[in-house]
């Protein structure tokens, strides 16, 4: 019953995957908009609500990679070709990263980069690719290409827990790895583990494959529940707050809060992260099949969204370096809704513009015919 199941969501296409995708990428460009709280030198209504605001938003990266383990199950399975699979992943998302670590290194490092040499910048260059930290949000690629180097273990080891009815308890187990990694990135005598490492986000690429398997199933349960999951989600977006909240109120700058105030919410955000998936899932399904304005917006903002991710840090340090000229700065109100709104519009067009570009899949991951 249960294959059956799984076959026919191979081979539909999966609509609801582009609302999703649009979800996280407008949440990841707020997460890049509302954490400018941290420069706030005082508590105050502005700070709390653009914390919260970040804390919700953070469900962007483990959604892609959820959505990542998912797509992935839905099309290797079995006996798939690994060499093949490589070479598919390579093309998909090694190009990408690095024509966007090079321009990243040099629009960061310009003043540097014009005064030094070849071999200088060349040196440079390599150790941003390597380091994935050209950017701040380039650190993803790391992550992301870890678990295409391991998904053919991954896998085969949940197909092996799934032969025994038992992929419930490996999931649990991932879960359980998952949260101790990163407790362990909050405690001193373990200062050497890094949190971009892809057993911080192993539950959610889990979750991704579980997924897959119960797709159908997952449709069904998730009607009538908008109110109740969404209440839910900000309830623990609140909660998971908390401890920030009393750091911050005790005086500290957010960079300077002992590391120990953020042990506690590890233990929520696993909770917050699938109550959440699971409200923007009842979205995008209400939103699938429809032909509205709002719903073409979110579809195309989700096809153009890997593109969107790579180019929205131009366009959102463009912003701020122009508000800052007319003195609006992150202690405006005003400040947060135009560097969102203006960041999202233009990386849209631009990316949509290089889409009609020969060879923009390898730059953006999307072509479009002229």
């Amino acid at each position: 019953m249960e294959a059956n199941k799984i076959g026919q969501t191979k081979r539909g296409i999966i609509e609801e995957i582009n609302y999703l995708r649009a979800f996280g990428v407008l949440a990841v460009i707020a997460i890049h908009t509302t954490g400018y709280f941290t420069e706030i030198n005082r508590l105050n209504l502005l700070v709390i609500l653009n914390l919260w605001t970040d804390v919700f938003a953070q469900f962007a990266v483990p959604l892609f990679i959820l959505i990542s383990g998912f797509l992935l199950a839905k099309k290797y399975r079995g006996n798939f070709s690994i060499s093949q699979f490589y070479r598919k992943r390579i093309r998909s998302i090694i190009p990408q990263f690095l024509i966007f670590s090079v321009l990243y290194t040099s629009f960061n490092n310009w003043d540097a980069v014009k005064n030094s040499s070849l071999n200088t910048n060349l040196t440079l260059i390599f150790n941003h690719i390597w380091q994935s930290d050209a950017s701040y949000h380039l650190w993803f690629f790391a992550i992301i290409i870890q678990f295409y180097i391991f998904y053919p273990i991954i896998i085969k080891i949940y197909d092996l827990f799934q032969q025994y009815n038992k992929a419930e308890l490996l999931i649990s187990l991932m879960l359980i790895i998952q949260i101790l990694w990163l407790v362990g990135t909050h405690i001193s005598y373990f200062t050497g583990i890094h949190v971009h490492h892809f057993i911080a986000y192993l539950f959610y690429f889990g979750m991704g494959i579980y997924t897959c398997d119960h797709y159908e199933k997952l449709k069904k349960s998730v009607h009538h529940l908008t109110s109740f999951l969404l209440t839910t989600s900000l309830g623990l977006t609140i909660g998971a707050s908390f401890f920030i909240v009393v750091g911050l109120s005790l005086g500290y700058k957010y960079y300077d809060i002992p590391t120990y105030f953020f042990i506690g919410p590890e233990f929520v955000y696993p909770i917050l992260r699938i109550i959440t998936f699971l409200f923007l899932f009842d979205l995008a399904s209400k939103l699938a099949g429809k032909r509205s304005i709002l719903a073409k917006i979110f579809y195309k903002i989700g096809e153009y969204s890997f593109g969107m991710y790579l180019i929205h840090i131009f366009f959102n340090q463009y912003t701020i370096t122009m508000l800052r000229n007319y003195n609006v700065d992150y202690n405006n109100w005003r400040f947060y809704p135009i560097v969102f709104v203006v960041t999202v519009i233009f990386s849209y067009l631009a990316v949509r513009l290089i889409s009609y570009l020969p060879f923009s899949y390898y730059i953006i991951g999307h072509q479009n015919k002229r």
